[in-house]
């Protein structure tokens, strides 16, 4: 099964990178709805939430070991220019500039929880749906995998509790933020700095005692989609997977 549906997704790159995402959100909301009862003990608070995302993490896995993309997808491979993902490690620490709330036990249990989040996002967005949406080439890969990226955060309002206003500007910054790690992944040829970047930025953010102004956010915006195209354009012709044209000569 699992290997038919490789090669419908191959076919059709982008339709595949859609079911794979609502697959994802399936198994996502499986796990934390149905099969897993509430855990929030004192001395781990996040204990759900980390068991949700280390098995979504573990079915992104088996179908990326299945069929054979482990390596191609960045997840088997330490890549190379790590530098480049300073920028956006940086924007992230920006946000605990003021300090960070919660006593120890949250923080530590926070830091871990939101580090699997970073794992298990970047493994199965920039991971297996990049991988299978290359076909399309390096700039609509990129666009795409923002794009569907962002416009999963929906699940929040749907199913999670979280307004609508809220939620949208989540889609929002996470698009962005999606399509700029997209960029980063061809760059670099691994998801691996980029789980760092998440999981950083999501518990800087989370941990955070206050929002950052209105501009900071806007500015974080542009930067992400401006250096995302920037990454694009200087390597992006590096990982160029639709099929080149046949050389033809005239004599």
């Amino acid at each position: 099964m699992l290997l038919r549906w490789k090669r419908h997704v191959t076919r059709h790159p982008l339709l595949g990178a859609v079911e794979l995402t609502l697959a994802w959100h399936a198994v996502l909301l499986l796990v934390a709805k149905v099969l897993l009862p509430p855990l929030a003990p004192r001395w781990f608070p996040a204990l759900g939430a980390t068991i949700v995302n280390v098995a979504c993490f573990g079915a992104v896995m088996l179908v990326l070991w299945r069929w054979g993309w482990l390596r191609k997808s960045g997840v088997a491979t330490l890549g190379r220019r790590w530098w480049l993902a300073a920028p956006m490690a940086l924007i992230a620490c920006s946000y605990a500039l003021a300090g960070l709330d919660g006593n120890t036990t949250l923080v530590i249990s926070g830091l871990v929880s939101l580090m699997w989040v970073g794992i298990n996002e970047e493994v199965h967005s920039r991971g297996l749906v990049q991988q299978a949406l290359s076909p399309l080439g390096p700039v609509r890969a990129a666009i795409w995998v923002g794009a569907l990226f962002g416009v999963g955060h929906l699940q929040n309002y749907l199913f999670f509790g979280r307004s609508l206003d809220d939620t949208l500007w989540q889609m929002l910054s996470a698009g962005l933020f999606g399509f700029c790690c997209a960029a980063l992944r061809f760059a670099i040829g691994s998801v691996w700095p980029m789980v760092f970047v998440h999981g950083l930025d999501d518990f800087m953010q989370i941990h955070s005692p206050g929002s950052v102004p209105w501009w900071w956010e806007a500015s974080v915006y542009v930067f992400h989609a401006a250096f995302g195209l920037w990454l694009l354009q200087r390597y992006g012709a590096q990982n160029d997977d639709k099929p080149k044209p046949l050389a033809t000569s005239t004599t």
